[in-house]
């Protein structure tokens, strides 16, 4: 949903390893293994256009490459659009309303 925050976790396997976040191909994070931690997180604090598409964690050791998480960051409205299942539930559009409504607040 635009404007909310979003966590993307990579679970870390291995200390050795080097982990990086790749947002549409192009690194975003590496995550630092010296340091005793469980998870590799990408923090997405306020939604928008340029968050949206594909995310892949890929932890690499010794040459050894992998893929851990695969994520599809989509715009929730435009993917049912595009699918054709516009109907939307009335909670969708009691929150659509809150939104607009909540926008000329502030606007």
């Amino acid at each position: 949903v635009p404007f909310s925050r979003y966590y993307l976790n990579c679970s870390i396997e291995s200390h050795y390893a080097t982990y990086n976040w790749y947002h549409n191909n192009s690194l975003i994070k590496t995550c630092n293994t010296t340091h005793p931690q469980q998870d590799c997180f990408h923090f997405i604090q306020n939604v928008s256009h340029g968050h949206y598409g594909h995310y892949v964690c890929i932890s690499e050791e010794d040459g050894f490459k992998q893929a851990l998480v695969k994520e599809r960051l989509v715009n929730q409205l435009r993917f049912l659009f595009q699918r054709g299942q516009a109907t939307m539930t009335f909670g969708s559009w009691l929150q659509l309303l809150l939104m607009v409504v909540l926008v000329e607040l502030f606007h």
